[in-house]
């Protein structure tokens, strides 16, 4: 049996998993020859952003039969869709310069004056 026959085979199950993790993840298959092990790819596209990941067939042909086997190809999708979804902003400045701006701030703010409510006197 070909690569492209069990991903068709089982492609109701990998619909499943991948809505189970986002209902609005897009995804697409493909079948790679990688080594040894016959592979596929899941490419999933969710508002703009891309991600690739490769899973070999018999992990899609056990996910089939066996929960956590199922549950396993869930997590390298899911993991994959977290870090697409990260947010994580590499800082340009570096760690020990943001440092030295956070103390500094927050020495200023030490020495700022309260602000108190000062009316007129009263009559």
């Amino acid at each position: 049996m070909t690569g492209r026959e069990v991903i068709k085979e089982n492609e109701a199950m990998l619909r499943g998993i991948v809505r189970s993790i986002d209902k609005n993840l897009d995804y697409s298959t493909s079948e790679t020859a990688q080594g040894e092990t016959p592979r596929f790819t899941v490419q999933l596209l969710l508002r703009g952003r891309r991600a690739v990941v490769s899973l070999a067939l018999d992990d899609l042909i056990a996910a089939a039969q066996d929960v956590v086997r199922r549950n396993a190809v869930r997590q390298k999708i899911k993991s994959a869709r977290d870090h697409m979804m990260d947010n994580h902003v590499v800082d340009v400045m570096g760690n020990k310069t943001a440092r030295m701006l956070k103390e500094s701030a927050a020495s200023q703010e030490a020495f700022q004056r309260p602000s108190f409510n000062r009316r007129g006197p009263r009559r």
